[in-house]
């Protein structure tokens, strides 16, 4: 690893902005989120289209549909972050109850035999969660965060002149100075080693020195989340080409505590007014940072699934970056306390920019992501589905305002994406055995590899925090282990799905520094319970067929209907011979607007006339 000046320096010119490589990460994360028969099958569900948040996934699956749905997804998410470190680890468990999707499709016949069917839909969704609180302690620390802040502002050439309040000088407004730095100058965590005539300050040093020990603990607090919003069009050519466009239109609101905090003995403290240092000192600090990220975005998915034989589907799709308007708001605190070994004392509350948060406003770019998919049904039981996706975490951007609504690219942030991340790859299979007509089984597992570089997690290459967050977290690896139930008919279904999610990241303080890493094994442990029950179909066409009719028959071409899946929408075959017998001696023609405007769908209208009206032949 470098050595900590070389590291300090490449830092400086992010140490005093919002947002750096690992801010665009926290806005572009994935999850596995939907319908419940969606996430029974672990999200393996692109190639096989008809389901209400698959097509977000893959737009092509709104082709698939031939009739109406509307449906809610409902989630109760039971939560357990465990963190750990030198052998200390607590755990925090909390249980949110939320909406995964809510959609609907609207199918719409043409008078085509190319070209059956082309579909419109709209749905909510909720791709990412944030919700996730873990807190820990760390003993017997080789680092202070007081030293690192010391080296960079040492780095940037700053004095006491820079950091301290003069008059009417407030160094938060009025200095180029990292806020960081300000904070722990006037909290006494770092203090200069000496003065010049004048009595301005350099070459400062932080409170831990060779003889120093002590222990930090930390807490962070997320809540929020991502919230889509997507129009979708789609329809199938031939019944063997299913395709569809997507725009979705992305909300983003994100509440962040954290804090981190030290007590350390022989510490390296002021011992008098004058700023003479005693190294035999006691000192404690504790820092806050609320953050609130808000932001909007868009962006566009085209998808495909070719079924080239009855046993077999493909699956592809696309989706473009979100391109997101984002604006931070964050509020800082350093409480302290410093006695000296002769009993001299400092303590306080120092509130960042006077305790006013503030505001910056930016630009995000997230990764684009390809998936390609593969399903094959067997008979009338059995369901096979995979799929690859490749998210190309390398291809995030930042852009930051330097004038009013003016952005530019940041060179050294860009090259740091590069750095620290990688294309993240996640692999999907599922299955779906139906154990009767109308009860299905079904089991997925998911794999999602961390989108982290490994010099990266090994400290190899020197991160860069910003602003008053010194802390960061690098995800790992995700597994999912899914199941669940299905029951459906003609008119009606409901699913049940259990998704296990286990999750690995790693939790730092701050960047790491020559003296060693610290820092906390973060565990996720997640089980969510995902329910859906539904009317499926034919209520859309009660609705817009409900006139009486004007004529006495209508002829309508319904020898397709038998085996399709919107057989539902009508009453079934035996009803129909029923009350018209020898029926499929008849010759239907198809149906035109003109008659749907005059005419209910005929065999509504045997339903309810009890066959009192029949078909003529033609």
């Amino acid at each position: 690893m470098k050595k900590i000046i070389t590291s300090i320096i490449v830092a400086l010119p992010m140490f005093a902005v919002a947002q750096t490589a690992v801010d665009a990460y926290s806005v572009s994360q994935t999850d596995l989120k939907g319908s419940a028969r969606y996430m029974s099958m672990a999200g393996a569900y692109s190639a096989l289209g008809g389901d209400l948040s698959s097509i977000n996934h893959n737009p092509g699956g709104i082709g698939v549909y031939r009739s109406s749905d509307v449906g809610l997804t409902l989630n109760l998410d039971i939560q357990s972050s465990e963190a750990s470190t030198n052998g200390l680890s607590s755990k925090v468990n909390q249980t949110k109850f939320n909406v995964n999707n809510f959609g609907y499709v609207g199918a719409f016949r043409l008078n085509s035999e190319t070209m059956p069917y082309l579909n419109f839909g709209f749905s909510y969704n909720r791709p990412v969660s944030y919700n996730r609180r873990y807190s820990g302690r760390m003993d017997n620390i080789k680092q202070s965060l007081s030293n690192y802040i010391a080296d960079v502002t040492n780095s940037g050439g700053y004095t006491t002149y820079d950091l301290a309040y003069f008059d009417d000088s407030d160094p938060y407004l009025d200095s180029h100075a990292p806020w960081l730095s300000i904070m722990a100058y006037n909290s006494y965590i770092i203090n200069p080693q000496s003065k010049d005539s004048y009595g301005d300050g350099n070459n400062f040093t932080g409170l831990m020195n060779g003889a120093t020990q002590g222990f930090s603990e930390y807490e962070v607090i997320e809540k929020g989340g991502v919230d889509e919003f997507s129009i979708n069009l789609g329809g199938n050519v031939l019944d063997m080409l299913y395709w569809g466009l997507g725009l979705g239109v992305s909300s983003m609101d994100l509440s962040k505590y954290t804090y981190y905090g030290e007590a350390l003995n022989d510490a390296t403290v002021v011992n008098n007014d004058n700023g003479q240092l005693d190294k035999n000192g006691t000192a404690s600090f504790g820092l806050e940072n609320w953050l609130n990220t808000s932001g909007n975005g868009l962006n566009f998915k085209f998808g495909v699934i070719v079924k080239p034989i009855q046993e077999l589907r493909l699956g592809l799709s696309i989706h473009t970056p979100t391109y997101w308007n984002m604006v931070d708001q964050i509020y800082s605190t350093m409480s302290y306390e410093t006695i000296s070994n002769t009993g001299f004392k400092k303590t306080g509350l120092e509130e960042a920019n006077a305790g006013y948060a503030d505001e910056v406003s930016y630009k995000i770019k997230s990764p684009w992501r390809f998936n390609v998919s593969a399903a094959t049904v067997l008979g009338s039981k059995l369901i096979l589905s995979g799929e690859y996706e490749m998210v190309a975490y390398k291809d995030m951007n930042i852009q930051y305002e330097y004038d009013y609504d003016m952005y530019q690219e940041d060179p050294q942030v860009s090259a740091s994406i590069k750095d620290y991340y990688k294309n993240m790859n996640i692999f999907r299979i599922g299955a779906e055995y139906r154990l009767m007509p109308s009860v299905s089984l079904r089991l997925g597992y998911a794999y999602q590899s961390s989108p982290v570089n490994e010099d990266a997690l090994r400290d190899k290459i020197d991160i860069i925090t910003s602003g008053t967050m010194p802390a960061y977290v690098f995800d790992k690896s995700t597994q999912y282990i899914t199941g669940g139930v299905g029951y459906r008919n003609k008119r009606f279904y409901t699913d049940l799905a259990y998704v296990h999610k286990k999750k690995a990241s790693e939790y730092k303080a701050f960047a790491p520094t020559s003296r060693g890493v610290q820092c906390a094994n973060i565990t996720d442990n997640n089980n969510q319970i995902v329910f859906i029950s539904n009317i499926k179909g034919g209520i859309f066409y009660l609705v817009k067929f409900k006139n009486k009719v004007n004529v006495k028959c209508v002829a309508i071409k319904m020898e397709s209907l038998w085996d399709s899946d919107e057989v539902f929408v009508y009453p079934d075959k035996k009803r129909v011979l029923k009350y018209i017998p020898g029926i499929d001696e008849y010759r239907y023609v198809p149906i035109t607007n003109v008659i749907l405007s005059k005419a209910e769908i005929p065999f509504l209208i045997f339903e309810r006339n009890k066959g009192k009206c029949f078909i003529q032949k033609c």
